[in-house]
């Protein structure tokens, strides 16, 4: 299966990130520190096995909630198959009870059962795709604190599944073996619990001569025992024969119906290449008629050409007409201002404002009149002579003389002023007063030069008036032509923006019309040559149409299939069909003898545990004394105490020797077959210098592991450079990854595994990887941008962020 997308929601440092994969298998991932490389790779093995929180106990996975509390946490993972799309999508948030996360794959588009994908992946745990498929920092510290011994065991026994591990365990079971029991030791358990037994077993002897007996008893008893554990041993030897051979004989009908099928099979006139060249052409051509779309009705461009300059002459008009209304409305805001000034600062200006230029002149005429009238003299008042008179009268005390004086000249005056007043004329004054409503006292000459200016300034603005009045009717006529009511230059201006937004859509409409069209013309060219190829092939296939050659392609991957699951079915009994040929009548034999042979050593081990209940039964005879009772007690407490120990010494003896057996199955089964492929990527990852593993029979001091320079001197793996074994161990690793690729086709993560090489070395990285990506996907995590490069024309870069996560 092929990684096609990765959709992050929430993970990490990650929120709503997607990340397209280029075609091919071979892409890289650029980005420097904490740009989420690590936290990709993370993502990756946890969405395909499930998240670590922090209540789940395992040492694979990391805690990688979201840095942004969003939830739900998790995403997808878009894989492509022979069987079609899956997406496998794995999601938790606060509060789900499950550790690791709820799990939904699509297949196709439809929902299917979850082991659905993971049959195809032969259900690997996450440990296994961590340890096989991963290659990150984290390998590389577990190669660097290997010793050289180690590092050849892991070597040898790379081929068996979680290698590391049992390794681990074998070596914490020998260390619990040493533990207790050491052959030259006293202070170990079971050397403790040999010398009490042999204590009491003396004591027991010496108290009682009953006991000799007994002790003779129980050797023969013992005796019994280990030639019944050696008869048990046969027994089980003999059923594992016996059962190996069962299973070969229920194969016998299968090899027979494979036989059959291969000579069935008659050869299929079938090209693969062709086939799949005739598939993308077909999707080529769907592809292009698909984008073929409708051609819609265009716009008559003359009319639109109409169109257009109408409305540009309606916005010229409209700018003409908001200029000029704009200038007089501020030539007639300006005279009013100015009349208003000349009311307001000419006293009685207000009176005459109205007046025509003859009627002004007729009113200075008749000031001037009035002004005269006012100019003739003018006798004493009476009030004079009576004035002095009261003066005289108020000095009669004080001077007579003079009093009298005053009393006489008081009423002269008096008296002349009575008989010495002008005759009454007309009142010229009052008259002007009654006639203009102005005082004769106002100065008319002063009111003549405002008069004039307020005249010219009212001539003025009744012609600004006017000349507004015909804007703001060509204002309603341009109004009226747009399908308006009033003069509202807003309204006309937004009216002019609709019709112009309407042109330019028909424009821009006219413009996609002509670009469908020649878009549509191009496809149909595009097609017509395509579909010439693709009858080519159909031709040079024998058939008529894609329908004809699937049937084809599905005949032969049937008959493929068919063979393909007898194999599988068959599994190892196939090579040993193959090597020793099918005779049914001799397996037949073989499995009769080892049933004889079986129940001979069943009966043998009955009759061997009969005796030993014999003798146990006889030896209870001899426990009849009370010293010896107590002494059988205590001799018993301490071999069951010496039982327990050397239970527990030979369960950590034997448990590491079987893992040392199981570790030896799988290497002499998987390494062999890995030894072609680790040979090219060693030869890639040294430049040349090494060409050849030799794999010994036996794994020994005398006989180690070797490779071979490129001068054909054979090199023991112990004399090798610390550099050159690691180079080793990742190519045996990677073949290892290969080889199980039609089984566990998952993609290969490489996060800066090979961050400290130099230039050369890096470039034979580059050279493996790229081989390796023929037949496997390779997702290469670096901080390095020259290694992104080399591995990709376009690696896929993290985005910087405002904050580092």
């Amino acid at each position: 299966m092929r990684l096609k997308q990765i959709q992050i929601y929430n993970f990490g440092q990650f929120s709503q990130e997607t990340f397209d994969l280029p075609e091919g298998n071979l892409a890289a991932f650029f980005g420097g520190n904490e740009a989420g490389k690590s936290t990709t790779v993370a993502f990756i093995k946890q969405i395909l096995f499930g998240f670590n929180l922090k209540n789940t106990s395992s040492v694979f996975f990391e805690d990688y909630e979201p840095l942004t509390k969003s939830y739900p946490m998790g995403g997808q993972l878009v894989f492509t198959s022979d069987a079609g799309e899956y997406v496998l999508e794995r999601t938790w948030s606060k509060g789900d009870k499950s550790k690791t996360g709820a799990v939904k794959v699509l297949l196709n588009g439809q929902e299917v059962p979850v082991s659905l994908f993971y049959d195809q992946i032969q259900n690997i745990d996450g440990s296994f795709y961590a340890e096989s498929f991963i290659f990150n920092e984290d390998l590389l510290r577990q190669v660097s604190s290997l010793s050289e011994g180690e590092i050849l065991e892991n070597i040898y026994y790379l081929g068996a599944a979680q290698s590391s591990q049992l390794l681990a365990i074998r070596a914490d079971f020998d260390k619990e073996a040493k533990d207790l029991f050491k052959p030259s030791g006293k202070k170990a358990p079971v050397n403790q619990d040999l010398l009490k037994l042999a204590e009491q077993r003396d004591k027991v002897a010496a108290d009682s001569q009953e006991f000799d007996a007994y002790q003779q008893l129980e050797g023969q008893r013992l005796a019994e025992e280990q030639a019944a554990k050696k008869l048990e041993k046969e027994v089980r030897e003999i059923s594992s024969q016996l059962s190996k051979l069962e299973k070969q004989l229920e194969q016998v009908h299968n090899y027979q119906t494979y036989l059959d099928l291969k000579k069935q099979v008659s050869p299929v006139a079938f090209d693969q290449e062709l086939y799949q060249k005739a598939l993308e052409l077909n999707a080529q051509i769907k592809a292009l008629k698909a984008a073929i779309k409708e051609e819609k009705a265009a716009v008559d461009p003359a009319l639109l050409a109409k169109r257009k300059d109408q409305v540009r002459a309606w916005r010229q008009e409209l700018g003409q007409i908001s200029q000029s209304l704009e200038m007089l409305k501020q030539q007639v805001k300006q005279l009013e201002e100015k009349q208003a000034s000349l009311l307001e600062l000419t006293p009685h200006l207000e009176q005459v404002a109205d007046l025509s230029m003859d009627q002004f002149q007729q009113m200075q005429a008749d000031w001037e009149e009035s002004q005269k009238a006012e100019a003739a003299p003018k006798t004493l008042p009476p009030y004079v002579g009576l004035i002095v008179a009261v003066i005289g009268l108020a000095l009669i005390g004080q001077n007579r003389i003079l009093a009298i004086l005053l009393i006489l000249a008081g009423a002269a005056l008096a008296a002349y002023a009575y008989f010495k007043k002008p005759a009454k004329g007309p009142d010229k004054a009052g008259a002007f007063k009654e006639k203009y409503g102005i005082d004769a006292s106002v100065k008319v000459d002063s009111l003549l030069a405002p008069y004039r200016d307020l005249a010219i300034n009212r001539r003025d603005l009744a012609n600004s008036q006017a000349e507004l009045a015909q804007k703001e009717k060509q204002a309603a006529d341009l109004a009226r032509q747009l399908g308006l009511d009033g003069s509202d230059l807003t309204a006309v201006s937004q009216q002019l923006g609709r019709l112009e937004a309407q042109v330019e859509a028909e424009s821009a409409a006219l413009r996609a019309s002509q670009e469908v069209k020649a878009a549509n013309l191009n496809y149909q060219k595009q097609i017509s040559a395509l579909t010439e190829q693709l009858l080519a092939i159909y031709q040079t296939a024998g058939v008529e149409n894609l329908t004809a050659y699937q049937a084809l392609a599905q005949k032969q991957k049937a008959l493929s299939a068919q063979i393909t699951a007898l194999k599988n079915n068959l599994g190892d009994q196939l090579a040993a069909f193959e090597e020793n040929g099918l005779d049914l009548s001799k397996l037949l034999g073989q499995k009769q003898e080892l049933e004889k042979e079986l129940a001979d050593k069943q009966r043998a081990v009955s009759a061997l545990q009969q005796e030993m209940a014999n003798l146990l039964a006889e030896e209870k005879r001899y426990a009849s004394s009370s010293q010896v009772a107590e002494d059988k007690q205590t001799l018993a407490e301490i071999a069951d105490s010496f039982r327990r120990d050397s239970q527990d010494y030979l369960a950590s003896l034997l448990a590491g020797e079987v893992i040392g057996r199981t570790l030896d199955l799988a290497s002499n089964d998987r390494f062999p077959k890995m030894l072609k492929l680790a040979q090219d990527y060693l030869e890639i990852l040294t430049g040349g210098r090494y060409r050849e593993i030799l794999l010994p029979a036996k794994l020994s001091k005398k006989t180690p592991l070797k490779v071979v320079r490129k001068d054909k001197k054979k090199i023991p793996l112990a004399y090798l450079s610390r550099g050159t074994q690691e180079q080793l161990y990742f190519a045996l690793k990677l073949a290892f990854v290969m080889q199980i690729k039609d089984k566990i086709d998952l993609p290969v993560l490489i996060d800066d595994s090979f961050v400290n090489f130099d230039g050369p070395r890096t470039g034979y990285i580059v050279d493996m990887l790229k081989k390796m990506s023929e037949d496997k996907q390779i997702l290469v995590f670096t901080a390095r941008e020259d290694l992104a490069e080399a591995v990709s024309a376009a690696p896929i870069r993290y985005r910087k962020k405002e904050q580092d996560a």
